[in-house]
């Protein structure tokens, strides 16, 4: 189960990159500024407790809750329009909505079936 929840969360990872890379305006990037791009700050990270087992999917750019969310447009320290937000991880997770189900339960299929259960 932790090997195919490691795996979805690697391609619901990569689907977000991607959406994130069709949807927002890229700018190129010199020097140090380079490590703040939101197409390199992706990450997950298997926790595992008691009670079951969740992997976390991130982007680490500090500015990607503002491209998420949506920010206020300020200009000489004036608000003067509001930046709706790309909404990305929230579009990728309603497209996996059904995957994630449907890939459980043939993992499951697939472990009955080598034990013999099914």
């Amino acid at each position: 189960a932790e090997e195919t929840l490691v795996k979805v969360a690697k391609e619901f990872k990569a689907s977000a990159k991607r959406k994130a890379n069709s949807e927002l305006k890229h700018v190129e990037r010199e020097g140090d500024d380079k490590k703040w791009a939101i197409k390199r700050r992706w990450g997950h990270k298997m926790v595992d407790d008691r009670l079951g087992a969740t992997v976390l999917v991130w982007n680490s750019a500090p500015h990607f809750h503002l491209v998420e969310n949506g920010h206020n447009l300020v200009r000489g320290g004036n608000v003067i329009g509001f930046v709706p937000g790309k909404h990305i991880m929230e579009k990728t997770r309603h497209e996996y909505e059904d995957i994630v189900p449907e890939r459980f339960e043939k993992m499951i299929e697939d472990v009955l079936k080598e034990s013999g259960l099914d």
